[in-house]
């Protein structure tokens, strides 16, 4: 799955949850119908995240997302000698009506919410 085959534009995000296995699931109100202005729950699910910044205003309200840039792989590399690993995660920046957040995973589900 390709985020970019997505437009998050006007989704709210309702709740942020970091879940086990260094997962985070935002619950967003998704728009499935544009010609009909008809938005449903779902679930956008990041796997295998290794950095997840947040960097907005203060905010009453639910943010909404403007826009998903993604901002491609990148590489990085922990621990030195025998125990240096590698790690190949994807890029994106959620930009909202509150400001930006970064996340770098490795996979990502959109689900729809029970």
């Amino acid at each position: 799955m390709n985020i970019d085959d997505f437009s998050f534009h006007d989704s709210q995000i309702l709740e942020v949850k970091e879940t086990s296995e260094q997962t985070i699931d935002f619950l967003i109100d998704f728009c499935t119908d544009w010609q009909n202005n008809v938005f449903e729950k779902r679930i956008l699910r990041f796997k295998d995240v290794i950095n997840y910044h947040i960097d907005q205003i203060p905010f009453a309200g639910q943010p909404t997302i403007l826009e998903i840039v993604n901002l491609g792989q990148l590489t990085k590399t922990f621990g030195t000698g025998r125990n240096q690993i590698e790690a190949v995660r994807n890029k994106i920046e959620m930009q909202t009506n509150a400001g930006n957040r970064t996340i770098e995973y490795s996979e990502f589900e959109l689900i729809t919410h029970q």
